[in-house]
Parts: C-alpha cells; sequence; structure tokens
C-alpha cells in the first residue's frame, strides 16, 4: 500500500493559526514597553520628592525619553529588516528592563535622565519591529486587526501602570497593613525604587520568552502547515529565500520624496502631541486643577489609556472594512482623519469640565479617539513600506514621538505663561487646533502607492 500523501492533501488542511501566536508575543511586548514607559509619570510627584528635583527638571526628563525613543525608530526598523526579530527585538526588550531597573539605583538628576534617555533608546525598537511581525506573518486585509491587537497590548499596559504603580507604592510604604490604606495615602519617597526593580526583572525574563517562542519567517516554526503558509503569503511563503532580510540601506531619499509619508507623519505628530499629555501631565492637571489624591490620581489617568483599547479594536476593524470596500487610499486616509476630528472636539470640551471625574472622560474620548486612527497609521507603514517596512513605520513613528517629546514641554510652557487658572484651558486649546490641522493632513495619505515603485505591496482585492 502506498503511504504517500496525495497530491491534493495540501489543499485540504486547515490553516493552523500560530500566525495569531506570534502576533500574541507582539502584544505581550507592548503591554512590558508601556508598563516602563509610563510608570515613571505616575510616580513623578514621589521621584522628584525623593530626588529633589523641580518640575521643570522632571517634565525634561520625561520628554528625554520620547526624544531618543524617536531618533531611535529608523535604525530599528532597519535592524528589523536586515536581521528579523527574534533576536533584535529580545535584545531590545531585555536592554531597556535593565534601564527600567537600574531605575532603583539613580540617586541623581543626571542619572535618572540618562536611564530614562536609555529606555527610550532601546524601546524604540518594539513598533517598528512589530510592523515587521504583521507584515510577515499576516495577510493584508487584516493587518489593521492585527496591529490593533498588538497596540492593545501597550494600551493596557499604559492602564495597568497608573494602578499597579501607586498601589505598589503604597504597599511597599505601608507594608502588611497595605489592606487598610486610607483614601488619602500618601507613598514614601523612596518607595517607587522597588516598583521600578520589579519592572525590569518582569521584563527580563519576558524577553527570554519572546526569544523561545517566536520565529522570524512562517515557513521557519515547526508548527505552521502548508495550508497556513499559503494564506499568510501565498506560494512565495514557502519559498526557503524568504528568510533573508534585507540588507539594503532604507530608502530613505523616497520617504523624504513622499507626500502620502508626511501627511502620517503630521498625524502622528499630532496624535501623540496629545496622547502624550496623558501619559506625562495628567496627573499635575488633575493635582492643580482639582486637588486629586494620589490614588485617585492613578485610578484617573488609566482611564484614558484603557478606553484607548475599545479605539483600537473598532479602529483596527474600521480600517480594514473600509480597505476592503474601497481600497488602501481611503481605507486608511478616512480612518486616519475621522479619528482626528474627535480628539479635536473632545480637547475643545475639556476646558468646561466642573470635575475631576468629567474632564477624565472627555480625555477618555481623547484616549479612544487617538487610537481609533492608531490601526490605519500602523497598516499605511505595512501597505507601502514592502521589504523595507520596519524602515517606513520607524520613519513615520519616529516623526510622531517627536509629538510626545515636546508634549510635556508644550504643555508645560502654556501653563505657565498664561494668566493664573486658565493655563490648563489655553493648552487644551492649542493641542485641539494642531489635531483639527492633522485632521485635513490626512486626507493626503495614500497607502496605494509603495514607497519602492518596482515593488507592489498591496494585493488585496477592492471590494473582496
Amino acid at each position: 500500500m502506498n503511504s504517500a500523501t496525495p497530491p491534493d492533501s495540501h489543499s485540504q488542511q486547515s490553516p493552523t493559526r500560530v500566525r495569531w501566536l506570534m502576533i500574541l508575543l507582539a502584544t505581550f511586548t507592548a503591554v512590558l514597553l508601556y508598563l516602563d514607559r509610563v510608570c515613571i509619570s505616575t510616580a513623578g510627584e514621589t521621584v522628584a520628592q525623593n530626588l529633589g528635583i523641580t518640575k521643570a527638571e522632571l517634565d525634561k526628563v520625561l520628554g528625554a525619553f520620547f526624544l531618543t525613543y524617536a531618533l531611535g525608530q529608523l535604525p530599528a526598523g532597519w535592524l528589523g529588516d536586515r536581521y528579523g526579530a527574534r533576536w533584535t527585538l529580545g535584545l531590545y526588550i531585555f536592554l531597556w528592563s535593565l534601564a527600567t531597573g537600574l531605575l532603583a539605583f539613580a540617586r541623581t538628576l543626571s542619572a535618572l535622565l540618562i536611564l530614562r534617555l536609555a529606555c527610550g533608546l532601546f524601546e524604540a525598537g518594539a513598533y517598528p519591529l512589530a510592523a515587521s511581525i504583521v507584515r510577515r506573518w499576516v495577510p493584508t486585509p487584516w493587518r489593521g486587526t492585527a496591529s490593533a491587537i498588538i497596540a492593545v497590548g501597550g494600551r493596557l499596559g499604559g492602564a495597568l501602570a497608573p494602578v499597579m504603580t501607586i498601589q505598589l507604592m503604597l504597599a511597599w510604604t505601608w507594608g502588611s497593613q497595605w489592606w487598610s490604606i486610607p483614601d488619602n495615602a500618601k507613598a514614601s519617597l523612596d518607595s517607587w525604587r522597588p516598583v521600578m526593580g520589579l519592572y525590569g526583572l518582569a521584563g527580563i525574563v519576558g524577553a527570554g520568552f519572546f526569544v523561545l517562542l517566536f520565529r522570524d519567517w512562517p515557513h521557519l516554526h515547526p508548527a505552521v502547515n502548508a495550508a497556513e503558509l499559503r494564506l499568510i503569503r501565498g506560494h512565495e511563503a514557502l519559498n526557503a529565500g524568504s528568510s533573508q532580510g534585507s540588507s539594503e540601506w532604507p530608502p530613505i531619499l523616497a520617504m523624504v520624496c513622499s507626500f502620502p509619508m508626511w501627511m502620517n507623519c503630521a498625524v502622528q505628530f499630532s496624535a501623540n502631541l496629545g496622547w502624550g499629555f496623558l501619559v506625562t501631565k495628567l496627573p499635575q492637571f488633575l493635582n492643580e486643577t482639582f486637588h486629586s489624591s494620589q490614588q485617585q490620581q492613578g485610578w484617573l489617568q488609566s482611564l484614558p489609556l484603557a478606553a484607548g483599547i475599545i479605539g483600537l479594536f473598532l479602529g483596527g476593524l474600521f480600517t480594514d472594512a473600509l480597505t476592503r470596500s474601497f481600497g488602501p487610499r481611503w481605507g486608511r486616509s478616512l480612518a486616519m482623519s475621522g479619528s482626528r476630528l474627535l480628539v479635536f472636539a473632545a480637547l475643545v470640551a475639556v476646558p468646561f469640565a466642573g470635575s475631576a471625574w468629567t474632564a477624565t472622560l472627555l480625555l477618555a474620548v481623547v484616549g479612544m479617539a487617538t487610537d481609533l486612527g492608531t490601526p490605519a497609521v500602523w497598516a499605511f507603514g505595512q501597505d507601502v513600506g514592502g521589504r523595507f517596512v520596519g524602515s517606513a513605520v520607524g520613519w513615520a513613528n519616529m516623526w510622531g514621538n517627536f509629538g510626545v517629546a515636546v508634549s510635556p514641554a508644550f504643555f508645560g510652557w502654556i501653563v505657565g505663561a498664561s494668566a493664573s487658572g486658565s493655563g490648563w484651558n489655553h493648552a487644551f486649546q492649542a493641542c485641539a487646533a494642531v489635531n483639527l490641522i492633522a485632521a485635513v493632513a490626512a486626507l493626503g495619505v495614500n497607502a496605494s502607492k509603495p514607497l519602492v515603485p518596482d515593488h507592489q505591496t498591496y494585493s488585496g482585492n477592492r471590494g473582496s
């Protein structure tokens, strides 16, 4: 009896689902990313008092993270394109977790600044490399959804960070009496240190799990069957030669000369300018405007970031549905523009809030609307980037994170320069105006034209 596999047996296979395990690993990475990113702003008041630094100096530390984070985007994207995500992203996770853990030993402003600069530089590898994971593992019509799932991990980590950080600081302060902490309790000045050490250790362990379970290409994973390979890439996925990364330099000239790319960068800059407030200055706003307690600040800061999870899920489905119906040109552009208009409306309304909860609910709309456009932004880079997807996403993310880098200083300068009591209102109005301009810029985003003309990147069928 012939036991050879029939010629058509592969066509009868059900595709395995290893691709979603890879997306979950990238999502887990995003949780770690935002946990380490947001925790320092939540503990900022205690950190400043413990180290004897001013609010202006703390703003510089918060902004410094995003400066190196922005500058590290393009190199990280190229490294991912060249060497793959398994070892590159694993190393990035280890290094930023180490920098976070070492914060526990920082005794001066200089040490704090250097470690946050290092943390920003190494965290820069996360999203460009995650974009390359989506590009290599997910079929084109579902990249927006896959991108949204990964970004949800970031917002989940960001939402957990304020509550976890405050509660861990209070638990360290109160010891065995942690279950009876009063609402107005304050953490001790050194309570942030063990929390940073704990986050760093968790990230180092996470880096090991990522390297153990991840593979750079579908055909290199032993659990992927031929049906899943064809689903992801068609017959080209079976080509072992596709495991080689691109050794070419990033197409910097093509990116500089691309009008849609610059419009995408403008959208990301505006989104991150307002979103940066949520992860850096929101506790200060709640304290100065509504005199919120530390515990209340932790819970309130988590709400806008948690609301982003809703925006990401809806945004991923929305941009993919638009793309399947109208093609990538409007599928990405309209999703970006609509999200900016919603952010504009919410920011305009914040100055009229009469309580901390009302203001936070409006800022939760900002968080949700910001992330409503995030999957489209990511998918745009994956659509046009081709073999340079990491570089394309890194380039746009670099300009976007300049928005977060200037956000603390932007809000701090306007608040400080305004008349007493009106500073925060003026800051929100200015940020709203930037988002209105970005809504118009988003209409110039065109995901149907690849950066490198001879490398077609979009293979979906309109209306399919």
